[in-house]
């Protein structure tokens, strides 16, 4: 099943605190984010964790060196679909 667009929502800080509880079960159903506003201005975002770590691992320099490295490979022809590496394991672990 697809799943939903994130959607991004404002909400003033004073509602955020009041409906907390309201906001994670969205955050949790329905993938939405929240920015949270004060005096009008945006101040935070509540989004869900694997969002998060999402963000994070991006913007990790280590991980971004791992996905030029698998880009390289790839483009020289040393990948290998996911079904091949498989079929590869399981014929090693009958061999064994």
């Amino acid at each position: 099943m697809p799943r939903k667009a994130a959607v991004a929502i404002t909400v003033p800080a004073a509602i955020a605190r009041t409906q907390l509880g309201s906001l994670l079960k969205r955050i949790t159903h329905d993938k939405t984010r929240f920015i949270i506003t004060k005096g009008g201005k945006p101040t935070a975002v509540l989004l869900g964790i694997d969002v998060f770590d999402d963000l994070v691992e991006e913007l990790d320099p280590e991980f971004q060196k791992s996905l030029k490295v698998a880009a390289g490979e790839y483009k020289a022809g040393k990948a290998v679909t996911l079904r091949d590496y498989l079929k590869r394991r399981l014929v090693r672990s009958r061999i064994r």
